[in-house]
């Protein structure tokens, strides 16, 4: 199994001491930069990029979302959305990362309405970073979105449909998906290519330890394992505590 875990649970920390931490865990190969602050800045600070090329961890990228929305309805802030998509491909390239997880944009309180105005402009704006991280040579995973208001692509079989059509990879995000009411049976489909585990208890996206909701994981690993997921499982938590805690809990699940 490939597992990783995201640098959202070593935020209180320096990075290098975040480093140390992943690259001293046995059970962690991967580790996930979240590019927004206080990392945004990473592209242009060689030293930093020195010191992640200098571990053996590999590591993906979690674009930025703070105050970004690459479906808006202003195009000038969709414009600036997709570039920060675009900045987070090109860290990847830095890094030698093949793997970019992207939100898929937020209808406004203003927008309600204009759903059908605003979706289209998600897709050409997924599109668009489709198509640049395929010149790059990274997967621009798009994430399935929590049952929070204004979250587009709540529903995992709309999501796969348009990323169907656009030939591009899902994030599969388990509590996302967990709150929006998918059972494990309902949540593989063949675009998925990177995924982001957590529990809650099924009303709210409260990223816990796993087995501290009330996501079923054994019959989740259990399908992923039957159809062949050779991919990463990135525990996206909030603390080294927790991450702790969910490898104890795979490993009595003999997952890992």
């Amino acid at each position: 199994m490939k597992l990783g875990a995201s640098m959202l649970a070593t935020e209180n920390i320096t990075l290098e001491e975040s480093l140390e931490y992943f690259d001293n865990n046995r059970y962690l190969d991967y580790g996930e930069i979240l590019h927004d602050h206080p990392y945004r800045e990473l592209n242009e600070e060689k030293k930093l990029i020195d010191l992640l090329n200098s571990y053996s961890l590999n590591y993906t990228i979690h674009a930025s979302f703070l105050d970004i929305n690459i479906a808006s309805l202003n195009r000038a802030v969709q414009k600036t959305s997709v570039n920060e998509m675009k900045r987070s491909i090109d860290l990847a390239s830095l890094i030698d990362s093949d793997t970019v997880v992207i939100h898929p944009g937020i209808v406004p309180f203003s927008g309600r309405g204009k759903e059908d105005i605003i979706y289209p402009i998600s897709i050409e704006s997924l599109k668009e970073i489709g198509d640049y991280a395929k010149d790059s040579n990274v997967n621009a995973c798009i994430e399935n979105m929590p049952h929070i208001e204004g979250f587009m692509y709540q529903d995992l079989n709309q999501l796969n449909e348009t990323l169907e059509k656009l030939d591009l990879p899902m994030t599969l995000d388990t509590g996302h998906a967990h709150t929006a009411g998918f059972s494990p049976d309902e949540l593989y489909f063949e675009s998925i290519k990177h995924i982001h585990v957590h529990d809650n208890p099924g009303d709210d996206d409260t990223h816990l330890t796993l087995g501290e909701g009330t996501f079923d994981f054994k019959e989740f690993f259990d399908i992923f394992d039957k159809k062949g997921y050779d991919n990463i499982y990135m525990l996206e938590l909030y603390s080294i505590d927790s991450i702790e805690k969910s490898i104890e809990f795979m490993k009595n699940l003999k997952i890992i």
